[in-house]
């Protein structure tokens, strides 16, 4: 496997571009190991700092699966759509999980809003959201439960909306949905007192969707938004 030192400025955009390259040519597979971090580093001639930055955002895309105490692998997904998906965000000036956090605002604001109208509807589904918030204040200290419990709810505001477009998105871009929640999370949670931060967030959500409030739900989610977007 021929791996070429990174020279240039935008170092983790760069060591993205060549392991995807990899892939793509096959010298690297499907649950293929990647060399240690230590070892990758000095293969690219890269910082391991910028080394890591790349591989949370090849996390985040679905090419690479990080296994604490293991070291990182090739996803054993068919990763080229989701590739030929995010690479025009990749590649575009800024940062790549603005972008990311930006589309599920203008996505999700305009969706709970739906909620909201359709609130007659989803009695059945407000109970399962209310348990999801009651398991979110119960396991503040439980970092990989808590990212699976946000995922459900964000999910389950999706169906709620009742717009069959909004739910094959859903069911388009749950991937993206699911690696984002669990990066900005994971970022989040180095910050003492953020995990009790977002857990009101939520509650925030869910109580004016109860009350069948459009505008505060939709104000509580872009409050949540920019907290996280302050955090990562």
């Amino acid at each position: 496997m021929e791996i070429k030192s990174i020279q240039t400025k935008k170092i983790y955009k760069n060591i993205v571009e060549q392991i995807i390259f990899l892939i793509r040519e096959g010298s690297l597979k499907s649950g293929d190991k990647l060399p240690p971090e230590r070892a990758l580093a000095e293969m690219l001639d890269v910082s391991r700092a910028s080394l890591r930055e790349a591989l949370s955002v090849m996390e985040i895309m679905g090419v690479v699966d990080i296994r604490p105490g293991e070291g990182s692998f090739v996803s054993e997904l068919d990763v080229q759509p989701f590739i030929a998906l995010l690479m025009p965000l990749l590649l575009k000036e800024g940062t790549f999980e603005d972008d990311l956090l930006e589309f599920r605002r203008i996505i999700e604001t305009a969706g709970v809003k739906l909620v909201c109208k359709n609130l007659y509807e989803n009695k059945e589904m407000l109970k399962e959201l209310k348990e999801i918030i009651d398991e979110m204040g119960e396991n503040l200290d439980d970092a990989d439960a808590g990212a699976k419990l946000d995922i459900k709810f964000h999910r389950m505001l999706f169906s709620m909306s009742n717009n069959i477009v909004l739910v094959k998105v859903l069911e388009y871009l749950g991937f993206i949905l699911e690696r984002t929640v669990k990066f900005n999370r994971n970022s989040i949670l180095k910050k003492h007192g953020s995990a009790s931060a977002l857990y009101m967030f939520h509650t925030d959500i869910y109580q004016a969707i109860v009350r069948g409030d459009a505008n505060s739900a939709a104000r509580s989610l872009e409050e949540h938004f920019d907290f996280v977007h302050s955090k990562i």
